[in-house]
């Protein structure tokens, strides 16, 4: 018999392995030269705005890999956070996850709930057979089952093309500013 991928919703038993795959996403990001928050200004095509130089900001992934497990520590327990792990023979091969944040109200969007999709990470060896495309699939069904409209994201220039595929479109207003 071959062995299937299967999808399993992550508890806090899974919190280590997230934030490593959540280290190795950024880990891998930035060794391909990927944008990172402080390389960007207001997204693609973004002419009119010139950002400033700024002085790079060390990385520290040790540090996020620490911070993101507080983070799963505390959000998972309540439902804040919702991940997915991908499984290939009972071995772990992706996960995903879904932060809820409270946002502000939009005309299109009054309940002040958005979905935010983050840490979208697949094992190098496993890529291009629509395992990202499915634990997307399942976040954004979490997102319809609880009534959150709003679902948002950032996302590598790697990645761009299978969220355009589910729907996502880029917002060139945003802007970020260190402190």
């Amino acid at each position: 018999m071959v062995a299937e991928i299967t999808y399993r919703r992550a508890g806090e038993a899974d919190i280590d392995l997230l934030a490593g795959h959540h280290r190795r996403m950024f880990e891998e990001m930035r060794a391909q030269g990927g944008l990172s928050l402080q390389t960007t200004c207001c997204g693609p095509g973004c002419g009119s705005f010139s950002a400033q130089p700024q002085e790079e900001r060390p990385k520290d992934f040790t540090g996020l890999e620490r911070a993101h497990r507080q983070k799963l520590s505390l959000q998972i327990p309540y439902g804040s956070c919702i991940a997915w792990i991908a499984e290939f023979d009972n071995e772990p091969i992706a996960s995903g996850e879904l932060s809820i944040l409270r946002t502000v109200p939009v005309p299109e969007d009054p309940s002040a709930t958005t979905g935010f999709i983050h840490s979208i990470f697949v094992l190098p060896s496993m890529r291009r057979q629509g395992i990202a495309s499915a634990l997307i699939d399942l976040l954004l069904n979490h997102c319809r089952q609880i009534g959150i409209t709003r679902v948002q994201l950032n996302s590598s220039e790697f990645g761009r093309e299978v969220y355009a595929r589910k729907g996502f479109r880029p917002l060139e207003q945003v802007m970020i500013r260190w402190l």
